[in-house]
């Protein structure tokens, strides 16, 4: 059987991101599911909503709005820059306003920091855009003191951070059980 898509990205475009890394295990977790969209992060543009009223609006964004609207959950690891999400995410989000892209859409947000509060501010800032694009949010991970817990290779030392994020993608799959009506289980998955 195939995979279930699910649009998935990082906020980062460092290639030692923790953040990477978190998103990296989660995937790893879900032998299941195909996360899509990560390789198109980088060639986004900044949102400039008039490229919508042209023919000129890139291939990537064609292709990730694509994939958002094919994708049946979403997960995005998030790092908090000034108590608020990057940028990068914040640009990937907004073009997908006004497209229908994550309603209904069960949504899972990561955050691995350095610092003691795992990033957490930054992901309830994505909160009320979240909700606005119509994603249903489930409990968000956050992963504080982050480079003694795992690696940027997505390695982990501490088994909490492991079974914590084995748990949130177990907490997706009921959503999305929930939100199609079909457990993934049932059908082989």
């Amino acid at each position: 059987m195939s995979r279930m898509p699910v649009l998935a990205f990082c906020g980062s475009l460092r290639s030692d991101s923790l953040n990477r890394a978190l998103l990296d295990l989660a995937e790893r977790l879900a032998p299941d599911l195909q996360f899509v969209g990560a390789d198109l992060i980088p060639d986004l543009p900044l949102f400039n909503p008039g490229l919508d009223l042209t023919d000129e609006l890139p291939a990537s964004v064609r292709h990730f709005r694509g994939l958002a609207r094919a994708a049946k959950a979403v997960v995005i690891a998030s790092p908090e820059y000034v108590h608020a999400p990057s940028g990068i995410t914040k640009n990937a989000l907004d073009w997908l306003d006004g497209y229908g892209a994550l309603d209904g859409k069960p949504t899972l947000l990561l955050s691995a920091s350095p610092g003691s509060t795992g990033g957490i501010q930054g992901l309830v800032a994505l909160f009320p855009t979240l909700q606005a694009l119509g994603a249903v949010l489930i409990d968000p991970v956050s992963v504080s003191r982050a480079g003694s817990r795992l690696d940027s290779h997505g390695n982990v030392m501490d088994p909490a951070v492991y079974q914590r994020v084995e748990l949130a993608m177990d907490d997706l799959r009921e959503a999305m059980d929930f939100a199609y009506g079909h457990p993934l289980a049932a059908r082989g998955m």
